[in-house]
């Protein structure tokens, strides 16, 4: 018989069923509720691993990961090397516990990781984590990688299922559900937010930037370039009756307009008005150099801080940005509209216009409306100070003191 068992992530896969003594165990004492919940998720993965095979570099990286946003460390222990012969005397218990490399600590372990003796600051929170790892880290560390963004997402999601089927914290399971509900979200809007993120800020914000920003590097060949023949043209929205927009439009179309300043800032979605059949049918019938141009509908964001680690002062306080935000309303093609949701977080350069006009002058990132930034990962590389005996760096030696302590040395040997 072959012993492969497979990895347990195929899609029909099932944990074989439990002897009675076995659901006795886990039930008295393994996950009893009278045993600390450190203690207990700490056993649920260390089970899970045995139970399970994260095939890859990459998805064992992407699961550690998730796993220290929780505070858990899973650096191989120094010394913990068993020898075979002596694992062969171990119950399969003690033969996993000896093995893991999956720890939560009741003491010790620095401020790197959670702390049982020093839990202040520290929540039980699974959905805030998955949210965390989910719109913060995977974009950025997989590249936008669907296929292991995907991969990722699953261990994590059969890792979660695996928490509530062994019921390992009853206490919890309301947000172990949620947390599986945000897996189900990223799945689908990640892709969304990416593809929101390709398409913006879209030909007529580029037009725009080609118009009235300097410096702007566009190369001739560019065919997105030809919509700045068609600014007058693209107007022609569903918002054309609108004398502010038309009066705007005017100072485009004359070249009075003049840009007075451009800002980098964080933006939430706020409202989508995607262009009316009517304005679609206009579009249509207008080209530049045998190429169509799109309709225009309109998108309305507020200032929203995206948190990111970076200390921005006073501009942080009041969360995100609330609701007493100012909005902005910009023209955006359709095509890009389509691939935004309300809540949506944008971060963009934004170019304003002495007629009260402003336009997206780039879109450096896309976050999804549930995007959360957790601390912990500025722990990622956090290293335990330690005692140093070096001397400090000075006027005379400013690289580590070495060469003022040599030169001292050598004075004294000289008298």
């Amino acid at each position: 018989m072959p012993k492969y068992r497979g990895t347990g992530f195929e899609e029909f896969y099932a944990d074989p069923p439990m002897t009675p003594d076995e659901a006795k165990e886990e039930r008295e004492n393994i996950y009893s509720p009278m045993i600390p919940f450190p203690e207990r998720i700490e056993a649920c993965i260390q089970r899970f691993r045995a139970r399970r095979r994260i095939t890859g570099a990459d998805a064992t990286k992407d699961f550690n990961y998730y796993l220290f946003l929780g505070g858990v460390d899973t650096n191989p222990r120094m010394f913990g090397g068993n020898l075979e012969s002596e694992l062969k005397d171990m119950t399969p218990e003690e033969r996993r516990t000896a093995t893991a490399t999956d720890t939560i600590y009741s003491s010790g372990g620095g401020s790197k990781f959670y702390n049982a003796d020093d839990a202040e600051g520290w929540d039980v929170d699974f959905a805030g984590i998955v949210a965390g790892f989910c719109s913060a880290y995977l974009p950025s560390m997989t590249n936008w990688d669907y296929a292991r963004m995907g991969k990722a997402i699953g261990i994590v999601e059969n890792f979660l299922t695996y928490v509530l089927q062994h019921d390992v914290c009853p206490e919890y399971e309301d947000d172990v559900k949620e947390a599986v509900g945000v897996c189900h979200r990223a799945n689908v809007e990640l892709p969304v937010a990416h593809q929101a993120l390709l398409h913006l800020p879209g030909p007529f914000n580029r037009a725009l930037s080609q118009l009235f920003c300097e410096g702007q590097d566009w190369e001739e060949s560019d065919p997105d370039s030809v919509v700045t023949l068609g600014v007058t043209v693209k107007m022609l929205m569903d918002g054309a009756s609108d004398e502010a927009i038309v009066a705007k439009v005017d100072g485009l179309v004359n070249k009075t307009a003049k840009l007075i300043e451009t800002e980098d800032c964080g933006m939430e979605v706020v409202a989508i008005h995607r262009a009316t059949g009517i304005s679609r049918q206009i579009a249509q019938t207008w080209t530049v150099q045998d190429r169509k141009i799109g309709a225009l509908g309109r998108l309305d964001m507020k200032p929203y801080v995206i948190e990111d680690g970076h200390d921005r002062g006073d501009d942080a306080e009041g969360g995100g940005g609330g609701d007493s935000g100012e909005v902005t309303t910009f023209l955006v093609d359709d095509d890009a509209l389509r691939r935004l949701q309300v809540g949506f977080k944008l971060q963009l350069r934004v170019g304003r216009l002495d007629n009260g006009m402003s336009f997206i002058q780039q879109v450096d990132a896309v976050h999804v409306e549930w995007y959360t930034f957790l601390p912990q990962s500025l722990m990622a590389h956090y290293k335990e100070p330690v005692a140093n005996d070096r001397p400090a760096p000075t006027v005379a030696s400013p690289g580590d003191g070495t060469d003022a302590m040599d030169k001292s040395d050598v004075a004294l040997s000289d008298d």
